[in-house]
């Protein structure tokens, strides 16, 4: 049974790793927000975006917020990705 539950965990930090990814491979910054957003639907995880606000606000047009944002969608895939 233990090794079981480690496989689904093994599975779930790959399913994170993976999604990550994606937002951090965005081609340009003009795109940042919209393909995060593609991301986050494809997981069935918009509507938990929308009401926690992470794709509101300036930051997602300025690049210097690059980082603060990456370490938001990092943690919001951790939270809801189970």
């Amino acid at each position: 049974m233990v090794a079981k539950r480690d496989e689904v965990k093994q599975a779930r930090w790959s399913l994170i790793q993976q999604a990550f990814d994606q937002v951090c491979n965005t081609s340009g910054y003009c795109n940042f927000r919209s393909d995060t957003f593609y991301v986050i639907a494809k997981l069935g995880l918009h509507m938990k975006a929308k009401e926690e606000g992470l794709l509101d606000g300036e930051d997602w047009y300025n690049p210097e917020c690059k980082d603060e944002l990456l370490r938001k969608v990092k943690a919001f895939l951790i939270k809801y990705i189970k």
